[in-house]
């Protein structure tokens, strides 16, 4: 099990690859989720996980729910940076 600044240094990592052009298209999102559901060790990612699904249900990610799961993100990456 990893650590929780492992975690954290982890997903940012992935997240700078993919937010390289400041948004999230629906690969990306499916390989965010993908990795919060392998990496979830309680419910820490549930909420992304479900923003995550609830976006991915018609198969696309306008741009207004791209900026809402960048902003879920930064949340999420300054949770495990506080913990």
């Amino acid at each position: 099990m990893m650590t929780k600044t492992e975690l954290h240094d982890e997903l940012w990592m992935l997240a700078k690859g993919l937010l390289q052009d400041s948004r999230i298209d629906s690969m990306e999102a499916k390989v965010i989720k993908r990795w919060l559901e392998e990496h979830q060790s309680g419910a820490e990612f549930q909420p992304m996980i479900d923003k995550l699904n609830k976006f991915l249900a018609d198969g696309f990610i306008d741009q207004i729910e791209s900026r809402s799961l960048i902003d879920s993100l930064g949340s999420t990456l300054r949770e495990l940076n506080a913990h």
